[in-house]
């Protein structure tokens, strides 16, 4: 009766007005064609069955999530099929991070049930070549940042038990630098099924997603270019690499003792080459100990006569050690230094040869020569560009060997050892373990060893004079601040450590940390880059030890600033976003500037100097100032972005990122296969630049034009005469079928499409909208297999 006498009591109310209910928007999955036509589509990546029949199947695009948001029918391949528990799990990992690098997202959204079709497992054979094979997998990215993983800060109760109190505000406050971060950062897979290619959470893996419209982009280019349809042909051969017939694919003979030393040159040629090698590479890697290698050299010469006399491990080491320095030499010199007349590919067959006979000598306890052949053969194989994707596994594997001999152990608790060989042990150790760094680098995979795995200590800071195989005690170390043979290692070796662990962490799966040790890092990582000491050279040096100096300041200086990058990269991408990050963006220009910067220099010297500088850090720097000039121009840029604030920066960065470019194409033009990236570093250009000044976008996609089709015919003419080209020859560039370029200045002045353009004739070749000749020169699939000089 109470609650009767309430409800009587309470005056009548206005029912409230009906809410009109908004329906769901229904996600669009046919493709865009379909979708206008009105059709049906049955949303085949990349090109549905509509399309495909089409005569413009390119035009078959999917708007932007398609690839992540399958309908039901789609059951995930991510896990298999274990029962509810892995479902639960995958659930679990879905709501932490959905991220579109896998297929877990699909496991939550989408659950196999007991209804579900043959055609649904049809559907389901599709779903990971459709994930792993999609070009958008680099580019429609997550944020790095996931918002539910860095909380904001908030008052936390008195009993932890209890939900913390809500205060007014609480939203806005900033992130704390001490909040504990959980990141799944990006990654890049291709392939399909159980055969795929992995790249880790590298730079160039988080750089590419910030071009999103590079595709478009290149595709613009390609239309508006219809002589690269007539010189399809020829830009594959130049993609695939010259060298591609012979002699990388031509069977040879095991090599012998004898073979081997008939592959050399001249003494004159041989002389030049070791010259450069000690110059631009031992005084910064160091492999040999030089007054022993130029002994055991005079030696040999003595005995070449008689093969029976000669150790075949020389040989190969010498091998290896000229092929080595053969893109620092002039070409034209060394063969007016010969005898007889060298093939182009000369380096390259040593190469091979050296491998073959490494491969067949079956080597089952590791000595210190053999340790020089495996650290000399992954160099020149670097060099030169060859099997790029099994440099990490073979630095794996080299260390895995180093540590069965006991190399990470110090020496010094072992009395059967000499002091000669107990130096030559530390020195080695440290090579193998700084080129496996370098390659974890470039590859975004995480070192094989950290500090805790080994207890080497670090080699003397002493010449290499100083220190003889019969020698019972080391010398004394010298000041760090004098220059010795083994400065460069010394001085590295102190940041090795650090070096290490920052590469672990970005590298994993998941980012477990907060960005206090980033900042932290970042601050131990700029004090080594402060003790690194000033060299002067001393008035009366030759021409040699004044570039060595130069050098050895210049690869410390970049080696560090590598680890820079690879920490803040990440970061910085998030600071537009997440102002907790804006110290990354900063740090990261910096120190790309400053790598840049270095380079030019060094191009400004020598071309030496220049070669021996570059390395997989010049790529990362170079794309990194784009993604800055790229970023600087659009609605998301930080409010404290230098490219917008500061006058005159933007053309300026520009002005360097071009000279940078000029240093990149002299080195890929001397590699097996560079021709892809330096088509994709082109079109970057070309986009951040028409980007920046919207008014002269058709003369800038005009330069990409100029440039592909320069390199292209540059390498056609340098091996003009040369047999491995077979009976194709030059190609399309035999003829008038393209404008002549002038390739004295590195690039042709850009011209105008309208009044240049090469009119499409009708010599047998297809059409040029049914090719796709631009985007088939490159893979965007294998865009991070970016080669690097020295490690």
């Amino acid at each position: 009766m109470t609650d009767e006498r309430q409800m009587m009591e309470v005056p009548d109310m206005e029912p409230p007005p009906e809410q009109r209910v908004r329906k769901r928007r229904r996600r669009t999955m046919a493709c865009t064609q379909c979708r206008s036509r009105k059709l049906r589509c049955d949303r085949e990546y990349p090109t549905c069955g509509r399309c495909q029949k089409s005569k413009t199947p390119i035009k078959c695009t999917y708007e932007d999530g398609f690839l992540w948001q399958q309908p039901n029918t789609v059951v995930s391949s991510a896990f298999p099929e274990r029962g509810p528990t892995a479902l639960v799990q995958a659930s679990h990992l879905a709501r932490a991070h959905p991220t579109p690098d896998s297929a877990i997202s699909s496991v939550t959204r989408s659950q196999p049930t007991s209804t579900d079709t043959r055609p649904m497992q049809e559907k389901r054979d599709r779903f990971l070549e459709t994930v792993l094979g999609a070009p958008k997998a680099a580019v429609n990215q997550e944020p790095y940042v996931n918002p539910e993983l860095l909380q904001r800060s908030k008052h936390l109760p008195a009993n932890r038990h209890e939900p913390p109190p809500h205060q007014p505000g609480d939203e806005d406050l900033p992130a704390s630098p001490s909040q504990q971060l959980d990141i799944a950062p990006r990654i890049m897979m291709r392939g399909k099924e159980t055969k795929t290619r992995y790249n880790g959470s590298g730079i160039f893996a988080n750089l590419i997603a910030q071009f999103p419209d590079i595709k478009s982009f290149a595709e613009e280019i390609r239309v508006a270019s219809p002589q690269l349809s007539a010189l399809r042909p020829d830009l594959a051969r130049v993609k695939r690499g010259l060298w591609k017939r012979k002699p990388l694919n031509q069977p040879f003979p095991d090599p012998t003792t004898t073979s081997l030393i008939e592959m050399l040159p001249t003494r004159r040629v041989v002389d030049e080459l070791v010259v450069l090698y000690l110059t631009y590479i031992e005084s910064t890697y160091r492999v040999l100990h030089v007054p022993s290698f130029l002994k055991e050299l005079d030696e040999f010469w003595a005995q070449r006569d008689s093969p029976e006399f000669v150790s075949p491990h020389f040989v190969v080491q010498l091998l290896l050690v000229l092929a080595c320095a053969w893109n620092l030499a002039d070409f034209e010199t060394l063969q007016m230094k010969n005898e007889a007349t060298m093939p182009c590919y000369t380096a390259i067959e040593w190469v091979l040869h050296a491998d073959r006979w490494i491969e067949n000598a079956h080597i089952k306890r590791a000595d210190i020569m053999a340790f020089r052949l495996y650290i000399l053969l992954s160099i020149a194989k670097n060099i030169h560009g060859m099997k790029r994707s099994k440099a990490w596994i073979d630095t794996n594997t080299l260390i895995k060997q180093a540590m069965l001999a006991g190399y990470h152990r110090d020496p010094s608790r072992y009395t059967r050892i000499s002091t000669f060989n107990k130096e030559m042990r530390r020195r080695i150790w440290s090579t193998i373990v700084e080129l496996d760094l370098q390659i974890s680098l470039e590859r975004g995979m995480p070192p094989s060893v950290q500090q805790e795995d080994y207890d080497t200590a670090p080699a003397l800071n002493i010449n290499d004079n100083e220190l003889q195989e019969a020698s019972e005690e080391l010398p004394a170390e010298r000041s760090p601040n004098e220059m010795t043979d083994m400065s460069f290692q010394f001085i590295l070796t102190q940041s090795l450590p650090l070096r290490l662990k920052a590469c672990k962490l970005m590298h994993s799966p998941r980012i477990s940390c907060c960005y206090e040790e980033i900042q932290r890092m970042d601050w131990e990582l700029n004090r080594y880059l402060s003790k690194i000491p000033s060299w002067s050279a001393v008035e009366g040096e030759d021409l040699q030890t004044h570039h060595k100096v130069i050098l050895i300041k210049s690869l410390l200086q970049s080696k560090i600033g590598h680890t820079l990058l690879s920490v803040h990269t990440p970061f910085a991408i998030e600071a537009p976003r997440e102002s907790l990050f804006a110290p990354s963006a900063r740090a990261r220009m910096d120190v790309a500037t400053m790598i840049l910067s270095m380079q030019r220099r060094m191009h400004e010297t020598s071309r030496q100097l220049s070669l021996s500088n570059l390395g997989d850090w010049t790529m990362q720097s170079y794309l990194t100032i784009c993604q800055l000039l790229h970023a600087g121009n659009s609605s998301q840029v930080s409010p404290v972005c230098l490219t917008q604030t500061l006058l005159g920066l933007p053309e300026s960065l520009m002005a360097l990122v071009e000279t940078i470019l000029t240093c990149l194409e002299t080195r890929l033009l001397l590699v097996v296969k560079g021709a892809k990236e330096y088509f994709f570093m082109s079109t970057i250009l070309a986009l951040v630049k028409a980007n920046l000044w919207p008014g002269q976008a058709s003369v800038y996609k005009q330069e990409v034009v100029d440039r592909v089709i320069w390199f292209a015919q540059t390498l056609f003419t340098r091996h003009a005469s040369c047999s491995h080209l077979g009976e194709l020859g030059l190609g399309g560039f035999k003829s008038n079928q393209v404008p002549v370029l002038n390739a004295s200045a590195g690039m042709p002045q850009p011209f105008v499409p309208e009044l240049n353009m090469v009119q499409p004739t009708n010599f047998g070749i297809t059409p040029s909208g049914e090719l796709d000749p631009y985007l088939d020169a490159f893979d965007w699939g294998d865009l991070t297999g970016i080669t690097f000089e020295g490690y």
